[in-house]
């Protein structure tokens, strides 16, 4: 039967809101819009223009530019105190990127200094060598001095052996038709190439390495990320349930925890400099997921603390005070948002981000769309239209401005797993707090993002005071969060017409990120990413409505059969996919090539998250999360 191998693989319109104005931003500015000047739709073709008639000493002085003093850092001598002065800032990071060492910008900031070698010395080494203005050093001698300071990136990883892995599961033999079973197997045996384990030295010398130390091993996302990264953890963890790897299972969340009582969050991935932003807040779910399939209470026990560690970091630095406007009464409500504190280009991208604000002509625009940028990046989307304020070019981006309705999802779901799991755990004075925190925050929720008028939810805009009633795969995230009131079955219904009516289900490879065809973004369409088909399908599969359970299932067989025929053709699993195309088609667009994920030099990325997420032999009726 197909419906086993469907399971693994599962694992703009602008219309005036009825919500009101923000309060100030609750890190103390007011809500301005600094892009008032920018953003014509000429401005990015004018940029990739100009950029072109640049001659190496032109783009040099323009990298070589001061964006550090007086900017917050990616990171600084608090979070990273032996390091930040390599990977976070100064002359040597900007010079690398400036001569174009590499053509991947990661790659540098991913490199590992020598034995015996510290940031302060190699900075002193290099201010010596080079007393000169950056355009005036030469990229031979720029390489000749990063190979004296500097190994090679992917160096601080050993392979590990997965001592719960066996070459037949339970699950695996279950799916009947011979071609989805074959398809699963050779997945199944990617998980040995995938795992790895710090050396020692990252624990005892931390200070030479951008990679965040973490005790347990865990399973590469591949390519060029040579870390964890945390929403793609997500569903490796429940690919690894699936896969009977409970053990490695657990070594991954014990990680993350790990990060969390270190640095009150999880970041972004597992290097220094992305210790000023997060992803998608899902170690919760993560928890939830471990627990469901092996009832280890005395985890969940463990984990309470730390999930409300995280939820403190997004109450406090995410957060944004709303006040919903009424006839009666204002009522003020705290939502989430993807806000990093950073205001300097990315490191692992320092070179674009700073050719991308060429043409911005004051330090404090070119900050807030480093600001942006970076925000951008905090949620997953990096980049796409949902976040631009023509929907079209990158120059008029502003994240910041926007209240986005997944992430608010997500956090509530994150609640209802902890009313869930006190009251498991036999703690009714918490689990009462956190159910009433649930209700109050689903009936905010629903009062800032559901549009009456398009029967459904959209991300809310800070600026204009108006929902994007495009289409998204996000619009659909409070079905698969459960942010709604279960007995209300004709909110999902509607929600799917809505999505339907855009034309995003008639694509033969699975759903795009995006209606929007003009960005060249890899988070519009025509690109279709794992994690966003999974949630509406899991979002359909979840409802009480038996038609909507069977629509979930033709998408689940779109996207399985677009992830099995390009695998037969390249041998290899993609992060994403063309889904207009014939399947088997590979998807392009942002700021790399796309990833493969299969073979020594490389490991299967997002789509295997979900591939072996297999859960039950029929779409079943009960949901699959807490109530």
């Amino acid at each position: 039967m197909r419906i086993a191998v469907l399971h693994l693989l599962l694992t703009t319109t602008v219309i005036p809101g009825t919500v009101g104005r923000p309060q100030k931003d609750p890190r103390g500015n007011d809500i301005i819009d600094e892009r008032a000047d920018f953003g014509t739709p000429e401005h990015d073709n004018r940029v990739h223009t100009e950029l072109t008639e640049l001659t190496n000493r032109d783009i040099a002085r323009l990298i070589g530019a001061d964006y550090f003093n007086g900017s917050v850092l990616p990171c600084d001598n608090e979070t990273a105190p032996g390091q930040w002065m390599v990977y976070c800032s100064g002359r040597l990071l900007q010079t690398v990127m400036a001569v174009k060492l590499y053509p991947d910008s990661k790659t540098f900031v991913d490199q590992p200094m020598k034995v015996n070698q510290t940031g302060e010395l190699i900075m002193e080494h290099f201010e010596r060598r080079f007393p000169v203005p950056i355009e005036e050093i030469s990229k031979k001698d720029v390489a000749e001095f990063v190979d004296e300071f500097f190994d090679k990136e992917g160096n601080e990883l050993d392979v590990c052996n997965l001592p719960d892995w066996k070459p037949i599961t339970e699950k695996l033999t279950q799916i009947q038709d011979d071609h989805y079973q074959a398809f699963a197997q050779r997945l199944h045996f990617i998980w040995i190439q995938l795992c790895r384990q710090m050396k020692p030295e990252v624990k005892e010398d931390p200070s030479r390495f951008s990679l965040i130390y973490v005790p347990h091993q865990f399973i590469l996302p591949g390519g060029r990320f040579r870390e964890f990264y945390y929403w793609d953890a997500y569903w490796i963890v429940k690919g690894l349930i699936a896969s009977e790897l409970y053990s490695t299972a657990r070594m991954m969340i014990l990680n993350f925890a790990h990060i969390i009582e270190t640095y009150g969050f999880v970041p972004n991935g597992g290097r220094v400099y992305y210790l000023r932003r997060s992803q998608p807040p899902f170690f919760a779910p993560m928890v939830y997921e471990y627990y469901q399939a092996t009832q280890d209470v005395q985890l969940v026990i463990d984990m309470i603390p730390v999930i409300e560690k995280e939820y403190v970091f997004w109450s406090q630095r995410r957060s944004v005070n709303i006040t919903l406007e009424s006839q009666d009464l204002n009522e003020t409500v705290h939502m989430f948002q993807y806000h990093t504190e950073a205001e300097t280009p990315r490191p692992e991208s320092f070179r674009e981000d700073v050719l991308s604000a060429e043409h911005f002509s004051t330090k404090s625009r070119k900050r807030q769309f480093f600001k942006d940028i970076g925000s951008a990046a905090e949620s997953g989307w990096d980049f796409s239209s949902r976040w631009f304020k023509d929907h079209k070019n990158l120059s008029t981006i502003e994240t910041t401005n926007i209240v986005p309705v997944d992430l608010n999802a997500f956090l509530c779901y994150n609640m209802n797993i902890m009313q869930f799991f006190y009251e498991l755990t036999g703690n009714p004075l918490k689990h009462m707090e956190w159910s009433s925190r649930l209700t109050n925050f689903r009936q905010s929720f629903t009062k800032v993002f559901y549009v009456p008028s398009r029967k459904g939810w959209y991300d809310y805009n800070l600026r204009t005071g108006a929902h994007n009633t495009d289409f998204f795969p996000s619009n659909a995230a409070p079905l698969f969060a459960q942010c709604y009131d279960p007995l209300n079955s004709q909110l999902a219904v509607d929600v799917y017409n809505q999505m339907e009516a855009s034309g995003a289900f008639g694509m033969s490879g699975g759903v795009p990120t995006s209606m929007h065809k003009e960005t060249q973004q890899q988070w519009d369409y025509p690109n279709g990413w794992s994690p966003l088909n999974h949630m509406i399908i899991e979002g359909l599969r979840k409802s009480i409505n038996p038609t909507l359970q069977q629509k979930a299932f033709v998408l689940a067989e779109k996207w399985l059969e677009t992830n099995m025929q390009t695998f037969n053709v390249s041998n290899a699993m993609w992060e994403k996919y063309n889904v207009q195309e014939p399947q088997g088609k590979l998807a392009t667009g942002g700021e790399y090539e796309v990833q493969v994920s299969d073979g020594d030099g490389n490991a299967l990325y997002r789509e295997k998250r979900g591939i072996l997420s297999l859960e039950s032999q029929k779409i079943r009726n009960e949901a699959h999360f807490p109530h």
